[in-house]
């Protein structure tokens, strides 16, 4: 199993991102954008190799994007409905991803044997994502997943319940 650290930027991925090993060598370079139907995070090795590739397909509030290596779709994956614990499905690679939208963190199984670990931490102001991969040929597809998978987690949090009259939907005007 290999460890992976990916510099995550405060704002949406936009640009370019470093992914570098335990050593503190850069392996990877994501780039891309999202938020338009048909956009793009890539992935590439140090040495200019497209690896693979997310493409968004739908826009709204389940997007769904397709995951490609080698220049072929390997997998679908969607955005689903759930609020604390996500269980999310990638048609194609039959790969089942449980975790925590709220404290980023994912585990992502092939039946019951486990593909990567993702969990983002902040340290001295800066926001990476911890990735753990059990198989090197797995990398590049487990990376823009996770790219994806962060992104989701960063809107989640720029999203805020309705207010009326300074009260929140949730909150209970009895209680206080």
């Amino acid at each position: 199993m290999r460890t992976l650290y990916i510099h995550q930027h405060t704002s949406d991925l936009r640009g370019a991102t470093t992914v570098k090993d335990d050593q503190n060598q850069t392996v990877y370079l994501l780039v891309g954008k999202w938020g338009l139907r048909q956009d793009v995070l890539s992935l590439y090795a140090v040495s200019g190799e497209l690896l693979a590739e997310i493409c968004q397909l739908t826009l709204g509030i389940l997007p769904k994007f397709a995951i490609y290596q080698d220049h072929q779709q390997v997998g679908v994956i969607g955005k689903s409905l759930g609020v604390f614990k996500e269980v999310i499905y990638i048609r194609g690679l039959n790969w089942i991803i449980v975790g925590n939208m709220l404290k980023e963190s994912y585990r992502v199984y092939h039946g019951t044997q486990l593909i990567f670990s993702f969990q983002s931490q902040t340290q001295g102001g800066q926001t990476f994502g911890i990735l753990e991969v059990t198989d090197e040929r797995l990398e590049p597809i487990s990376i823009v997943i996770s790219g994806v998978l962060s992104h989701w987690a960063r809107r989640s949090d720029k999203l805020t319940m309705p207010t009326k009259r300074g009260l929140r939907f949730n909150d209970n005007p009895s209680i206080g």
